[in-house]
Parts: C-alpha cells; structure tokens; sequence
C-alpha cells in the first residue's frame, strides 16, 4: 500500500512539472519569403519558375526579367532555400550552377553573405529577387513581399 504522504508528494512533483512546461516559452514560427526591391505587380512564381531562377535560366513574368540574387547570410534560410526552393543539396545546386556556365554560358546568381548588401542590389536592380525571413523583409518598406515560400518552427 501506498503511504498517503508519498502519494501527495508525488502528485505535487507532477504537477509542478506540468505547470513549468506551459511556462516554457514557444517557439516562433518562420517564414520564408520571395522578395524584390521594386513592385512586380501582381506576379506568383511557380516553383518551377523560382527553381530555374535560382539556377539561373532566364525567365520572363509578364514580359518582364526575372533575375534572382541569392542571400547566404543565414546558415538555417540557406538550408531553408535549397531545400524548399531549389530542391537540392549544397553540393548539387553548386555542380548545376557550374554545369549550365560549362555548357550554355550562364551566369550564376550572386551570393551576399551580407544582408544589408543583398537589399541595395535589390533596390538598385530591377526585375531582381532573393528569398529572406519574412520579420527582415518587413523591417524595410522598400521591398516587396512577392509570396510565401516556406513557414515552419526551427530544429
């Protein structure tokens, strides 16, 4: 038998420690979004449109260039964009960025690890894109959210 004072001892443990577990602070969602320095209009990119951007195959929306910029200046977006965006790893995006300069003389997308530099080439250049954390994007009223890339919690 179960001494009572063990039994109310426990029950009091147990319930501390659930109350400590809805005290724990939440995780906050990310989101990944696809960004440009001017008003596109009203544009949606496919995922095949945005992948062979990315790998730096022209593509035209509404008779207007596309050109993407690709922001490296967070390991996790990085991680985020060649999974959800381009569809490879690291080191397969690289082997067809260098493949498709070999073969049709294309040019890669420039990196920036910086993201301060990475939003004046998006205002300078027009019909230019990148993907960045939706919280960065809106702290500048100067870019455009285009759409909604990826959202989810971070491992």
């Amino acid at each position: 038998m179960i001494k009572p004072y063990l039994f109310l001892a426990g029950l009091l443990l147990l319930l501390s420690g659930m109350s400590q577990a809805d005290s724990e602070p939440h995780e906050i969602a990310l989101v990944l979004v696809l960004v440009s320095g001017a008003d596109l209009g009203d544009i949606q990119l496919t995922p095949n449109q945005l992948r062979r951007t990315f790998l730096g195959i022209p593509v035209s929306i509404n008779g207007k260039g596309i050109r993407a910029l690709r922001n490296t200046s967070d390991p996790l977006l990085n991680e985020i964009f060649l999974q959800k965006v381009v569809y490879m790893s690291e080191q397969r995006y690289n082997r067809q960025l260098v493949s498709r300069t070999f073969r049709a003389g294309r040019m890669w997308p420039p990196n920036f690890e910086r993201q301060a530099d990475l939003i004046q080439t998006l205002k300078s250049i027009p019909g230019s894109i990148s993907v960045m954390w939706e919280k960065d994007a809106k702290k500048d009223p100067a870019l455009h959210i285009i759409q909604v890339l990826w959202k989810g919690l971070p491992r």
